[in-house]
């Protein structure tokens, strides 16, 4: 049983070394630059305005709006099927799952 875990800790170096040395094939090519991509401005007004300024000025911040946006938008689409659904009259509850 010793033998056997020895093996498969060789092994398993083995295929880790393999792994770095295809990751290492890509070796030298130019580092790519920056993507420094810019909404224009022109002709924007209300929420599409703020969107496009808070994307050109803070990265971050506008994925972090967009994240809380998405998840806002997936909870009222969920809220209206359900409303939906229980105005049809289907039973809508929360499954309980056995193991």
């Amino acid at each position: 049983m010793r033998r056997w875990k020895i093996l498969c800790f060789f092994v398993w170096a083995l295929i880790f070394q393999l792994f770095a040395k295809l990751v290492a094939a890509s070796e030298g090519l130019d580092v790519p630059e920056a993507l420094e991509k810019k909404v224009p401005l022109e002709n924007l007004s209300g929420i599409s305005l703020f969107f496009a300024k808070t994307y050109n000025e803070n990265l971050w911040l506008y994925a972090i709006y967009c994240t809380v946006l998405m998840a806002t938008v997936g909870m009222v689409i969920a809220l209206g099927t359900d409303v939906i659904l229980k105005a049809i009259g289907m039973d809508v509850h929360k499954i309980e799952h056995k193991e």
